[in-house]
């Protein structure tokens, strides 16, 4: 191991100069990480859409871990690792580290608990066709089986994020995406200039046989395996600030403060996934084929949370630097540079996709029915992306200054707002896939645009004035 000084560049150097040093790697990083997702459900839809109606359950709940732990108590831990090494506190940011694998390790137990012990009665609950049933839990009993590997994996890239280096972040991601599609090659076979999905995986002379839906969540885990790898081989052996003497192995100080911070954040969290599990819940009584294309749509809101921490991950380590020198003048104006520019490309992306549905669907599918229904969602829901990236791109920031209160409540009102409506829809007999997909629009410019509000006119005012 390497020992590096941390530098003072957050804290000095102009935005344009430090954002874009720390922005376009991480952006990168969530870009792999989104390509990643987007290559299991590609591998998923080439099995059968009953398999790809089922890992539409399962996929807000490895959504829900990712956000947990990379964006929650990630983005708790990552700026609290900035706002240390801005205060120029090495010791307090190696407790930080300490402190951070356990909760990881906790919080994958929790999950995992929870999953087995809660799926199965779910399912049964909402009498949800049996082959859908059999497939999330088949895929779930894996993705949840192995969460740990998630958890860890995106804890320790969230704190190297914090000491401001976020290319090892972006290199971790592009492994898990290489090893991911190096193990679910197995399944395949190239013939006749094709790729033919093979019945099932056979490793070791038969000795494990695997079917493809079990192999394409453990292909996935892989590549959150191999990540994992090679973080760790960076700490032992590259540059860092981090000393990691063996003296203090024990010590993790300041451990409540990153839960207390990390529940408030996974508040927001929780109610993002809750939200996503309602409108699935609600459009599987429209019929199977709304189910799986609503799960294709909706895949693209939530693979737009990494790209707005792909910027939010980069303000947490600028901001918390900055926070943590007491700059908070600079602190904000940066704020609100950066999350301008998070509003820009998620916007582009929305509108782009609600003008060429299309172009999403037919990477997942090519059933007419199940890419109209998808179509229907993208083109109602995809304009309003812009005010998402307001709300959530404001919401990692406020990690930084640990100002989470606001935000939490904007995601309250966004579940409240959309729940009501299409509860009350369903009672005066109004309800449809389209009136959800309404709400649902309605849900995201309140939730942007009262989260801007509430931070500028209340914990953001004094500083404008330091």
């Amino acid at each position: 191991m390497k020992k590096g000084s941390y530098s003072n560049n957050l804290i000095e150097l102009p935005f344009s100069k430090i954002f874009f040093r720390l922005a376009v790697p991480n952006l990168f990083s969530t870009i792999i990480a989104s390509a990643t997702t987007i290559f299991d459900l590609w591998y998923v839809g080439q099995i059968g859409i009953p398999e790809l109606a089922g890992v539409a359950y399962i996929f807000p709940i490895y959504m829900l871990a990712s956000m947990l732990s990379n964006g929650a108590f990630g983005g708790a831990v990552s700026g609290a690792t900035a706002r240390a090494f801005g205060s120029k506190n090495i010791f307090k940011a190696e407790c930080i580290f300490r402190s951070a694998i356990l909760i990881a390790l906790f919080g994958a137990l929790l999950m995992m608990t929870l999953f087995f012990c809660l799926a199965e009665t779910f399912f049964t609950y909402l009498s949800i066709d049996q082959k859908i049933t059999t497939s999330a839990l088949t895929y779930g009993r894996i993705l949840l089986g192995g969460i740990s590997l998630i958890w860890l994996f995106n804890i320790v890239i969230a704190i190297t994020r914090g000491s401001g280096n976020t290319l090892i972040p972006a290199i971790s991601w592009l492994i898990v995406l290489i090893f991911h599609i190096l193990a679910a090659s197995i399944n395949f076979e190239y013939k006749d200039g094709e790729l033919i999905l093979l019945e099932n995986v056979k490793i070791f002379s038969d000795f494990f046989i695997f079917s493809s839906l079990e192999w394409s969540a453990i292909s996935f885990l892989l590549g959150y395996l191999s990540g994992i790898f090679f973080v760790f081989i960076f700490y032992y052996l590259g540059k860092h600030p981090f000393s990691f003497n063996l003296k203090n192995i024990f010590r993790i100080d300041g451990i409540t403060s990153l839960l207390k911070s990390g529940s408030l954040a996974s508040c927001q969290s929780l109610m993002t996934i809750i939200l996503a599990m309602f409108c699935i819940v609600v459009i599987s009584t429209f019929g199977i084929n709304w189910t799986a294309g609503f799960g294709i749509a909706i895949r693209l809101e939530l693979l737009l949370i990494p790209i707005i921490f792909g910027i939010g991950g980069a303000l947490i380590a600028i901001v918390g630097a900055n926070v943590g020198a007491k700059k908070y003048n600079r602190a904000v104006i940066i704020t609100w540079k950066g999350t301008s520019f998070s509003v820009f490309i998620v916007g582009i992306i929305g509108l782009f996709f609600s003008i060429f549905p299309d172009v999403w669907s037919s990477f997942f599918t090519d059933n007419i029915v199940i890419k109209e229904t998808a179509k229907s969602y993208l083109e109602i829901v995809a304009p309003f992306y812009a005010f998402f990236a307001l709300g959530l791109g404001l919401y990692f920031t406020c990690q930084a200054f640990n100002t989470l209160f606001w935000p939490v409540v904007g995601t309250f009102i966004r579940l409240t707002i959309v729940v009501l409506i299409t509860l009350i829809l369903f009672y005066l007999d109004l309800a449809s896939p389209h009136s959800l997909f309404l709400t649902m629009s309605l849900g995201l410019i309140i939730y942007g645009i009262f989260i801007a509000l509430s931070l500028h006119f209340g914990p953001w005012k004094r500083y404008y004035k330091v």
